[in-house]
């Protein structure tokens, strides 16, 4: 049975939200509810690239996390696009293998930083004289010298247009690089030593293209005494001895046909081409001798511990000289040996 009340209508029950009122409300609006949600949207979107902002920051200058090193010391410190290495180089090291392999392709930006000196024996005499040596600690970007027996040497650098102890570096092929003992013999085949396609550096060197896979390999712009550059210096040393002596055009070629048959540098172990030669300057040996240390190169005796051998070699210098020497004994780097020094040499590699 229906009951009604005094005015004969039937009750109503209303229900009254008072929580989230506002919520109803905007439900109950649908152009106020997409106003708030397209602010919610715009709210998330500055939200989000906001935090990407701070992402790229940080990373911009933490920006890698994948860290190597290599068997030669080298730190390598990747991302998606390019690489960063740093690698301390011992400038004593003649064409030092750095471990470091690019491709063809690759772009570097190569910079260095750190000091030299190319005579530690000068080093050492200035100590023992209490004075301050000659030649002065020099940075990645070398030093110039104007005398005669630097400008006479400089020939016969690696860069011969280059100052010396600048900072040098060429890729090499991994079945070249330098890890065996005899590696220098490679110029008379690769020459990679000699006629490689090498990159001067200094201190910085951008956007350098590589043209060849292969691992980085560095040096100070110095001579290597290669067989071949041995046998230049040796020919240029003796010509330069006899210009001196102002012997005429005939006799100087007539000497030098001679000399040549003799295979120039050459020598046996019976001796027999220090006696021969010897035999072929009898007039003008001691003019020779005299004049000796006046070229450009300035080379020394041949060194010797044996007294017997010492005092031939003495008296067949400049025929038999430290350069005869060195060529006998195969020793490739005499004049890397008295190199003291490091460079930090930090490298991009865009892939």
């Amino acid at each position: 049975m229906n009951q009604k009340n005094e005015n004969g209508q039937e009750p109503k029950v209303e229900v009254v939200i008072k929580r989230h009122k506002q919520l109803f409300d905007l439900l109950n609006h649908p152009n106020e509810m997409w106003k708030v949600l397209f602010s919610l949207f715009l709210i998330i979107v500055i939200l989000f690239i906001g935090l990407a902002f701070v992402v790229l920051a940080i990373k911009r200058i933490y920006p890698y996390n994948v860290i190597e090193t290599n068997l030669q010391g080298a730190s390598i410190v990747k991302n998606e696009d390019k690489d960063v290495i740093y690698w301390l180089f011992n400038s004593a090291d003649l064409w030092a293998n750095s471990g470091i392999e690019v491709k063809e392709g690759d772009e570097l930006t190569i910079r260095a930083s750190g000091a030299s000196y190319t005579a530690i024996h000068h080093l050492v005499a200035a100590s023992k004289d209490n004075k301050i040596p000659e030649d002065k600690w020099v940075d990645t970007e070398g030093q110039r010298k104007t005398n005669d027996r630097d400008l006479e040497r400089g020939k016969y650098r690696i860069s011969p247009t280059s100052v010396e102890g600048i900072l040098l570096m060429q890729v090499i092929p991994s079945s070249f690089q330098n890890n065996s003992d005899d590696w220098l013999s490679l110029d008379k085949t690769k020459n990679f030593l000699v006629n490689g396609q090498i990159e001067i550096i200094g201190k910085e060197r951008r956007n350098l293209r590589v043209s060849q896979n292969g691992i980085l390999h560095f040096a100070v712009n110095d001579i290597v005494l290669t067989d071949s550059i041995l046998e230049l210096m040796y020919r240029q040393h003796i010509k330069e001895v006899v210009r001196l002596d102002k012997l005429n055009s005939s006799d100087t070629t007539s000497i030098f046909k001679k000399f040549d048959k003799l295979g120039c540098v050459d020598r046996d172990k019976d001796g027999l081409f220090l006696d021969s030669l010897i035999k072929l300057y009898p007039t003008v040996k001691e003019a020779i001798k005299k004049n000796a240390h006046n070229t450009g190169l300035q080379l020394g005796y041949y060194p010797s511990d044996t007294i017997e051998i010492a005092e031939r070699a003495h008296n067949a210098y400049p025929i038999v000289n430290e350069l005869v020497y060195y060529k006998q004994h195969r020793f490739r780097d005499p004049w890397y040996v008295d190199n003291i020094g490091s460079f930090l040499i930090v490298i991009e590699r865009k892939r």
